[in-house]
């Protein structure tokens, strides 16, 4: 198959162009032909400007030639900041080139804004990925997140990161390489500076968390010169400056010496702001390595099982603070982890920062709960209407004039419908949690009826009845306190 790869591409400093550099590699290695357009200081086969979109044109030119086209997209590679005319220019030729192209057009999102939809560049943005033979995504987070943000349904298709085979060289020998003294912990956040990566917020981590000996080393550089990455730069650097034990190493990183890096951590720290999906992630865990990564984007779905997700400054600190103590009294793994007393209790405090996530959870059962006992009572009430209040009871003996009595009361079908709702939600539930978690919530039935009994229809309850859901209550606070999963 002759397939064009249209991405930035070594040797430009750029992510996205490592990633396709590898699936470059990939590709051939199976026996495809391919060719890359790049820009100019990319060493593709075909070279063009991004900036605007021309390489967009010339791909739909030159297209007929090849069985498949894949665009690598991010935002930065092909709009100019604040040129609304050459944004309109960019997304009209990725427009044109999918409707020349269509079916064979491959669209890879490594990152997308958030539209405005009204603008006409976003407005056809939104069309080429809708019209697109196939849009891929890192996680079925991103791929949720374009769809919501754009309105839009895409032939959405989820791809991993795609790592080419590294050799890892073990810790002691990465420190030696790098001049790295034995000693305390070492965490280090690596890769370009800018604001979006958050690396002050391990900085300030760190400083918090005080583990004695432990060292943070922050190593990138600025790949756009932006003012506001420049002053983010600087500002940083004071920064690594003021709190002991943290340590600039201002240069970018080769491959070789990223790894190295990687390698010669405790933990990769990787405290983004924003981020849709992460190369670096994917290359520490194809190197083996432990990470703590903030719960945006995708990241969270991305993490693997030696990773650990926080989600806010407060469970960052406290995770890295953890991590020092573990590999200070060297300790492997959540499994070992677990078994000291200083450490999480996952029955207690979530350890990969779904504190949001319980309360969203929860807030769903009840919702499903209310939405259950609300139908049960209008249920109540339209047969109450339907039998007269009782005196004319249903018979099965005319089975025609038993439906036709019950399908005519709007109460009736007002508590299907509630039903229905009810267990829309708690699909939802049930797609999120264990069974045996959820269920004993739907106990909250007969509180909330036991509740509409004695003041709404004024009912005399009983001590004992009040016990019960006394009872129940405290069984449910419980079960809260346990794992959602």
């Amino acid at each position: 198959m002759r397939i064009l790869v249209v991405s930035s591409y070594p040797p430009r400093h750029c992510g996205i162009g490592v990633y396709a550099r590898d699936q470059v590699a990939a590709l051939r290695a199976d026996g495809h032909e391919v060719t890359v357009l790049s820009p100019p200081d990319g060493d593709g086969g075909l070279k063009s400007e991004f900036l605007g979109g021309r390489a967009f044109a010339d791909a739909a030119k030159m297209g007929k030639g090849f069985d498949r086209i894949v665009v690598h997209f991010q935002p930065s590679l092909y709009y100019r900041p604040r040129r609304p005319l050459s944004k309109i220019a960019t997304s009209s030729r990725l427009l044109w080139l999918v409707l020349r192209r269509r079916d064979r057009v491959e669209i890879i999102v490594h990152e997308a804004d958030r539209p405005i939809r009204w603008r006409p560049d976003y407005a056809m943005l939104r069309s080429a990925l809708r019209r697109a033979g196939r849009v891929s995504f890192h996680t079925n987070a991103e791929w949720e997140a374009l769809e919501r943000d754009y309105g839009v349904r895409v032939r959405g298709h989820v791809i991993r990161h795609r790592v080419a085979p590294v050799t890892a060289v073990s810790r002691r020998e990465a420190r030696a390489r790098l001049g790295i003294e034995e000693g305390g912990p070492v965490f280090v956040c690596a890769g370009f500076l800018q604001p979006a990566k958050g690396f002050d917020r391990a900085v300030e981590a760190f400083a918090r968390a005080g583990p004695n000996g432990a060292r943070l080393f922050v190593v990138g550089s600025v790949r756009d010169p932006s003012a506001e990455n420049l002053a983010y730069a600087r500002a940083l650097a004071e920064q690594c400056r003021s709190v002991q034990g943290v340590t600039l190493v201002d240069r970018y990183l080769g491959d070789e010496e990223f790894d190295l890096w990687v390698a010669a951590a405790d933990r990769l720290v990787l405290p983004y702001r924003r981020s849709w999906s992460s190369g670096v992630l994917a290359r520490a865990q194809a190197l083996g390595a432990s990470t703590i990564v903030t719960a945006v984007g995708g990241l969270a779905e991305q993490a693997g099982e030696k990773d650990l997700v926080v989600g806010d400054d407060e469970e960052l600190q406290e995770g890295m603070r953890r991590a020092a103590i573990q590999a200070a009294e060297g300790l492997d793994g959540r499994a070992r982890a677990r078994d000291r007393a200083a450490e999480w209790d996952p029955e207690v405090e979530p350890a990969q920062g779904r504190k949001k996530g319980r309360g969203v959870l929860i807030g769903l059962i009840l919702i499903s709960v209310f939405l259950a006992a609300l139908a049960q009572l209008t249920l109540k009430h339209g047969m109450n209407q339907v039998t007269g209040g009782g005196a004319e009871p249903l018979s099965l003996r005319e089975p025609a004039h038993t439906v036709q009595r019950i399908v005519t009361n709007l109460s009736v079908l007002g508590g299907f419908a509630l039903f229905v709702l009810s267990a829309s939600v708690w699909l939802i539930v049930l797609s999120r949690t264990s069974l045996s978690f959820a269920y004993p919530f739907a106990s909250l039935t007969y509180v909330l009826i036991l509740v509409f009994d004695r003041f709404v229809l004024k009912e005399s309850i009983s001590p004992t009845r009040y016990g019960g859901v006394a009872l129940i209550i405290a069984g449910l606070v419980l079960i809260s306190r346990t794992h959602s999963t």
